[in-house]
Formats: structure tokens, C-alpha cells, sequence
């Protein structure tokens, strides 16, 4: 990390997840007095439970050609990879109809660019944080396999390899006996696979992200609980925050990290952000007693199998778009249990965890990064999805690129709040 050239003043950052955990360090870094503002415990939200992978090659927007094919046959199957709450439809139908627009072949193209220009740099921006934070040894650079029951099946998704490869993306064929190597005890028929080797991922998510807010802290960022109602600004130009209890807080800047809560502040600014929910869920198996030497990703199986170190997993995934407040379901959370009994050696469920959060997801994949319109130095940091781990770091950088007035490298324009 680099040491601070100066004081730029006070900036609030409202939203205490890996986002704006990793928006606080690169705010440091750049001489900012950072203050985070959370209504929850800091990573409590979607950061608590999530897969914990830094998944640079996910290149390809959800809503490609192939995925909408499947949709239909998915939303049939409540407790299939992606499931739609019907008395939800109503209002979820809005946001359906750009996520199907987006995966036009032209839109797909466009966005898997935009997308891997900030996958590209997640490792070079991550590794000094990690490194002065003190995290290394649980950041596991051990690349993913993605598995097939068949080689029809991988050769379905040829086309999205190619793509990540034209992008300079390692992907790796290995079958049979060398994927036994690799992975000794998966169940056939998984015994295709593609290995990505840039893929890690830490161990405890959770930890990770608390682990960061404690450098932070002790980086001289401040972590405060409570709740903020708006954002206060006056003639163009950001003065701070207004909290729930009416008390207004100074700052010379802001940025909205509030992960599924963001949109409630870009509807005072009249920004129409299409953001829902994208409920996961997660099944923690502490006493799982495997050991796994990948991040496994069964194709066409909506879930992903994380290992935690001490023969513990977690297995995580499923896309269920609902009111964020509406009650689990948590059959969604079982059936990954009997998804991974068909791929992994016998493991046990004792002590078992069951887990639900709102991930903050947009129809075309893309977040957002992005000044606010209208008001200076107010800035959005939303809709990440299935990538905020992935791209905090990154998505910290580019923010202080923002407030510094400094060129990032890259076009910003796709990650705009007013795109939609």
C-alpha cells in the first residue's frame, strides 16, 4: 500500500462490506481521514457468507445466449439454479427484461470487455492489501477447476473459454487420470474438467474481510454503527450525511457502499438503478473431514464448493431473485448437500451451518463505479453481484482515482450509475 502524501480531508464512506472495506485502505492510501458508516456489524451482509473466491475470469455477463436457454427449464425447478418467487414477478419483471436484453450477442461482447478490464487488475491491486494487512497465508493461489460430467458438456462451453482466453484468461483442459491427480476422490462421471490456475480464494471469507477492517482501523480509519437516511448536499457540492436520528455528520466527500440498501440513495438523487436482490445461500460444513486442493465449480449445477482448511467446506451458490425481505427458503440451502454427495468422496454434515444474503446485483453484471451526477465528490460503489470480494480492491482504486481527478488506466463510462 502507499504511504499518504496529505490530508484531502474527511470522507464517509456508508456501507462497512468487503466494498467499502476495500474503498477505506485505497482512501488511506491516498490521505483521505476515512470514517465508515454501518447500520449492521462490519461484513455482516452479503461479505459474511459468501464463496470466498477472487474469481477473475468470471469475464462473461450472467445473461449470455446460453444462460437464457436454460431459464426456462430452471425457473420450473424451485430448488434449480436460479428460481424466481412468482408474487415477486410483478416487480422483479423490470429488471427480467434487461438482464434478457443484455445477453444479446452484441451486449455480451461489449460488457465481457468491460468486465475484464477490472477482473485483470483484481490481483495486482489486492496483493499489497493483503500483504500489509497480514492476510497471506489465508489468500489460497491455487487455481479452480470447473467440472463436466462428459466431454459434450465442456465442449458446450467452448465458446465462453474461448472468450476468456482471447483475453489472455489460462484455461486448462485435464480429464481422467491427471484430474484424479489434481483432485483425487471426485465421483464420476465429473471427470472432465477446465482448470483456471489465476483463480484463489481465501478461506474464511468472513474473517477475511474482518481481518481487513481491523487494518484499516489500525491504519487510523474510523467504524461507526449507525444508520444513514441521506445524503447531504447542498448547491452541487457533497457536506455529508444525515443520520436516522437526525444528527448530520462533515464530510468533503462520500461513497454509497450500502451493497442492496445503495438504491435508496440514488432514488433521492432520482437515479433509476435497477438493483435486486440476488439471494445466495450457503451451507458451512465445518467437520466435513475432506480435503480439496481446489475452488470446484460443477458446471450447470448453480453452486460452487469452497475448501476451508481443517477439512471443512462450504459449499455456496444458487441465484433466487425475491423481495430482499422475503423469508428463506432454506430447501434451497439443503439441496446443495445432495448436489455435492454426486461429485465429492462421503463427508459428513455434523455442526452444520445454514446461510441466506442479499447480493446486490444489476441485469448487465457490470457495478457500478461511478460519480454521482450533479453533486461533487459524491460517489456510488454498488451492484457487484457475485463479485465483491472479487473486485473491492479493485473498485477501492478506481474510487480514488475519482476523487483525485487521476486517469485509471481504463474507461470508466460502462460502470456509470446513469447507464440505465
Amino acid at each position: 500500500m502507499n504511504a499518504p502524501t496529505g490530508t484531502r480531508g474527511q470522507v464517509i464512506i456508508v456501507g462497512a462490506g468487503i466494498v467499502g472495506i476495500g474503498a477505506a485502505h485505497a482512501l488511506l492510501d491516498d490521505g483521505w481521514q476515512v470514517t465508515l458508516l454501518e447500520r449492521h456489524l462490519p461484513a455482516r451482509g452479503a461479505s459474511y457468507g459468501n464463496a470466498g473466491a477472487f474469481a477473475v475470469s468470471d469475464i462473461i455477463p450472467l445473461s449470455s445466449p446460453g444462460i437464457i436457454r436454460q431459464v426456462p427449464g430452471w425457473l420450473l425447478d424451485p430448488c434449480g439454479p436460479l428460481a424466481v418467487r412468482w408474487r415477486h414477478l410483478p416487480t422483479l419483471a423490470p429488471w427480467l427484461w434487461r438482464f434478457v436484453r443484455a445477453g444479446h450477442p452484441a451486449r455480451v461482447r461489449t460488457l465481457t470487455r468491460a468486465m475484464a478490464a477490472l477482473l485483470g487488475r483484481v490481483d495486482a491491486d489486492y496483493a499489497p492489501l493483503i500483504a500489509a494487512a497480514g492476510l497471506t497465508p489465508m489468500w489460497r493461489r491455487r487455481g479452480s477447476l470447473t467440472l463436466y460430467p462428459s466431454l459434450r458438456a465442456r465442449d458446450a462451453d467452448a465458446v465462453a473459454w474461448r472468450s476468456r482466453r482471447s483475453f489472455g484468461i489460462r484455461c486448462i483442459e485435464v480429464a481422467d487420470k491427471e484430474l484424479a491427480q489434481l483432485e483425487p476422490g471426485l465421483s464420476a462421471p465429473w471427470h472432465q474438467a477446465v482448470r483456471v490456475p489465476a483463480w484463489s480464494y481465501v478461506d474464511d471469507p468472513y474473517r477475511f474481510a474482518t481481518g481487513l477492517h481491523a487494518a484499516a482501523l489500525a491504519r487510523g480509519a474510523r467504524s461507526v454503527q449507525a444508520t444513514v437516511d441521506r445524503v447531504d448536499h447542498e448547491h452541487g457540492r457533497v457536506r455529508g450525511v444525515v443520520l436516522d436520528d437526525g444528527q448530520r455528520i462533515a464530510a468533503d466527500a462520500v461513497v454509497i457502499a450500502a451493497g442492496i440498501d445503495s438504491d435508496r440513495f440514488t432514488r433521492q438523487l432520482g437515479l433509476r438503478v435497477p438493483l435486486e436482490s440476488e439471494r445466495g445461500y450457503h451451507v458451512t460444513l465445518p467437520q466435513a473431514g475432506i480435503e480439496l486442493n481446489h475452488f470446484l465449480q460443477p458446471a450447470g449445477e448453480g453452486f460452487v464448493i469452497l475448501p476451508m482448511g481443517d477439512g471443512a467446506i462450504r459449499l455456496a451458490g444458487t441465484v433466487e431473485l425475491a423481495s430482499r425481505d422475503a423469508p428463506e427458503n432454506w430447501a434451497r440451502a439443503r439441496v446443495l448437500i445432495d448436489k455435492a454427495r454426486r461429485i465429492l468422496p462421503p463427508f459428513s454434515t455434523a455442526d452444520m451451518s445454514q446461510w441466506m444474503g442479499n447480493r446486490p446485483s444489476l441485469p448487465d453484471t457490470l457495478p457500478i463505479i461511478s460519480a454521482a451526477p450533479g453533486v461533487d465528490r459524491l460517489l456510488f460503489a454498488t451492484g457487484h453481484g457475485h463479485l465483491g470480494l472479487t473486485l473491492a480492491a479493485t473498485t477501492g482504486r478506481l474510487l480514488a482515482d475519482l476523487l483525485a481527478g487521476r486517469d485509471s488506466g481504463i474507461d470508466l463510462a460502462p460502470y456509470a450509475a446513469t447507464r440505465f
